[in-house]
């Protein structure tokens, strides 16, 4: 769509890159590129976080002032000129039809901003006409806006995601006809302030994270060259008139109409089908250790200074649910976390989906709050609101007890309503269906049916039926059997102190009351070790794979050792861990590897995921055997181990820089009953794990002979057997 909007033009290149570019790339072109644009003087340096600005500028003098300037070759100033009546037409595996809807807009430095947002904004809106004609009738799934715009130029996308039995023309005409009236009438002056209040949310919520205050002041302040008020002023300036003057003048024909449409086999000529490259990527031989420079060696090896500030403080309610609450008076926001424990053996045989189905229909209506008056207060707050089995709120700290009593009312009483039950059933139903074409989800059920023991309620899979006999009466009495206080956790993070987050919640979910006791969520144990087997044929070029076995519950004594353990064997595909030095950087074997646990109170696996060339898995599986034995057998060395252990410490310290972060490791705490301070006392517990710590744990849970191996990808020995 991006290429056929601006042909030939640097505007219609993917911002990773063309194919082709890639593949052919030599060192001398990468040196080429490097002279012409890494420049001090073409270059921006942000800094956000707990530090002095004089000891940055200090530092950054003493480091990068000594670079000489460089002529740097100067940028286009043209605004690129986009063509119109473009169509692309693809074919993909993937789940759904989808429509594109492009429209050129300006870029980031051309006069259009906030409208360009504000536009993005308001389209989607669930109370908007958009919404209605689309969704509401249920020729669609979903419709979203996307304004992807660059320094000049860009494109405002607009995708909608087909149900099935409906055509992406139908879904085009619909959306035309729509526009038509919206740039005759006008948008309605409530939907232009619901815009303005999700465009400036969207910007206070980028400042709850470290990153996200150096991404938004960065980009404005340094690339766009103004300040952020600036547009916030704009943005709260902003009338209908001049919405409908900028829709009037972007939106009324789409310059380009992209239409992907789902094939198991793609065309040759597609990404999916031609994701190898005819390179030497395999041919390296390793060549000894990997060699780091002394000076960041001593960094590795020196122990972070840095302290957790997480501080929470839990508490419980008569009615049994449990309140963890973290304060953070930096921003004036707050964010909120619930999460109902719940087990696949409470859906009912045959209405297996119903407790998907009952948290989608939750945002449909409760006692209280109708569809309308849901979206009304999320319009009117600027706040993003979730309710179901997870539910979720993030908005401004004065809107908390609002959004407290917004969420108590979607778990206590939803209604379900039955002029939204028959349209989301009928989605849900076409989207269970789509979903057994993906390779991925596949995958990790047929990885599930080899892990778990034969009878384990997990293995009831939702089909388009089970969702189809769903009825209103199915999901009240689930509802209210299986959504209980005595089950649910709430974290809180945000501008409000442990004393108002009481009152509020006992305000809020005090009366809140079950009868009976909770059922049991425990699940069922593992099987032993044991090696197994999957093959799933897709279209793909790439082999994608997945290693597991039972490991260890969230709850066990040896769960910190096991993470160290698993740190070292492969982490979350750090560069450091024994798999990537030796299949990735060592031998090009893998385009990526890693390690995850996967584990609850009761039970838990240890997966190890690749993706590869066909022909290096054998050599690839042979080799996470190796380092698995190498573990069982020999003791890390302290380095290695202390560096695990930095990883992790600061990985958990990074996580507090954003309060999505925070609500993570606090939700963390309250759902699986952890002392209050887990994650301040994660340094001090890694302090005590030895090498023989290490080696133990890894005797007792690493089995490498024993695994269950599932394969995603295109024909092979690996289709037969276990390799």
């Amino acid at each position: 769509v991006r290429a056929a909007a601006y042909p030939g033009l640097a505007a219609g290149r993917p911002p990773s890159g063309v194919r082709s570019d890639v593949a052919r790339a030599s060192v001398s072109d990468l040196r080429a590129y490097y002279e012409r644009w890494y420049a001090p003087n073409n270059a921006e340096l942000v800094v956000a976080g707990d530090v002095d600005h004089n000891r940055v500028f200090a530092l950054a003098r003493r480091y990068f002032a000594a670079i000489p300037r460089r002529r740097v070759t100067p940028r286009p100033a043209a605004h690129p000129q986009a063509a119109t009546g473009k169509v692309v037409e693809a074919e993909f595996p993937f789940p759904f039809e989808v429509l594109d809807l492009a429209y050129a807009v300006p870029g980031d430095t051309e006069p259009g901003e906030p409208a360009i947002s504000a536009l993005a904004a308001v389209i989607p809106n669930q109370r908007g006409p958009f919404y209605q004609a689309l969704v509401q009738s249920n020729i669609a799934l979903q419709i979203n806006a996307d304004s992807d715009t660059q320094l000049r130029g860009g494109l405002m996308h607009v995708y909608i995601v087909l149900n099935s039995g409906h055509t992406g023309g139908e879904a085009q005409r619909i959306f035309q006809a729509t526009m038509d009236r919206v740039l005759q009438d006008g948008f309605a002056p409530e939907l232009v302030e619901a815009a303005k209040h999700s465009t400036l949310a969207d910007r206070i919520s980028s400042g709850d994270s470290v990153g996200g205050i150096a991404d938004l002041t960065g980009y404005t302040y340094g690339i766009v060259g103004e300040h952020n008020r600036d547009e916030d002023a704009r943005l709260a300036a902003l009338t209908p008139a001049a919405l409908q003057a900028a829709a009037r003048k972007y939106l009324s024909t789409p310059n380009v109409v992209g239409h992907l449409t789902p094939n198991e086999s793609p065309a040759s000529g597609s990404q999916k089908a031609n994701a190898a490259v005819s390179d030497n990527f395999s041919g390296r031989v390793p060549s000894g250790p990997i060699v780091i420079p002394a000076a960041y060696l001593k960094e590795l090896r020196t122990p972070t200074t840095a302290r957790s500030k997480l501080a929470p403080v839990a508490f419980t309610l008569p009615n049994g649910l449990r309140v963890v609450v973290q304060q953070k008076s930096d921003r004036r926001t707050v964010t909120i976390g619930g999460s109902i424990a719940g087990s696949a053996a409470f859906a009912p045989s045959g209405k297996e989906g119903i407790a998907r189905l009952a948290s989608t229909l939750a945002n449909f209506g409760t006692q209280h709050y109708d569809f309308t008056a849901l979206r009304k207060i999320a319009d009117d707050t600027g706040a993003s609101i979730d309710l179901g089995e997870s539910f979720s709120a993030h908005g401004l700290a004065r809107d908390f007890p609002t959004l407290l009593a917004v969420l108590a009312d979607g778990v206590r009483n939803p209604t379900f309503p039955d002029s939204w039950l028959t349209q989301e059933r009928s989605q849900l139903a076409s989207t269970v269906g789509n979903e057994q074409h993906s390779s991925g989800v596949l995958l990790d059920q047929v990885y599930l049916s080899r892990l778990l023991q034969p009878n384990d309620p997990a293995l009831r899979v939702a089909t388009p039926d089970t969702i189809s006999s769903i009825s209103r009466d199915d999901l009240i009495a689930y509802t209210q059997k299986y959504w209980r206080p005595d089950l649910t956790t709430i974290a809180i993070v945000g501008d409000v102190t442990p004393a108002q987050a009481r009152s509020a919640v006992e305000s809020a979910f005090g009366s809140w009351q079950r009868s009976g006791p909770a059922p049991s969520v425990q699940t069922q144990p593992l099987a032993p070790a044991h090696i197994a087997h999957g093959f799933i044929g897709t279209a793909a070029s790439q082999l994608f794979v997945q290693l597991g076995a039972p490991a260890l519950s969230r709850t066990s004594k040896d769960f910190d050792t096991f993470r160290v353990l698993a740190e070292i064997l492969g982490g979350n595909g750090y560069f450091q861990s024994r798999l990537w030095q030796e299949l990735r950087q060592k031998r090009g074997l893998v385009y990526s590897v890693g390690t995850q646990i996967k584990s609850d109170p009761d039970r838990g696996d240890l997966e190890i995921d690749f993706s590869a060339q066909p022909q290096n898995a054998t050599a690839a599986i042979d080799l996470i055997r190796s380092q698995m034995s190498r573990l069982r057998t020999a003791p890390v060395s302290a380095d290695e181990l202390a560096q695990a252990k930095l990883r992790l410490v600061s990985e958990a310290l990074l996580s507090e820089g954003s309060a999505s972060g925070q609500l993570d490791e606090v939700l963390d705490i309250g759902k699986n009953q952890l002392p209050v301070n887990y994650y301040s006392t994660l340094e001090q517990r890694y302090q005590h794990i030895s090498p023989a710590d290490v080696q133990r744990v890894a005797r007792e849970y690493l089995h490498p002979d024993k695994m269950i191996e599932i394969f995603a990808g295109p024909q092979g020995p690996w289709s037969e057997g276990p390799l």
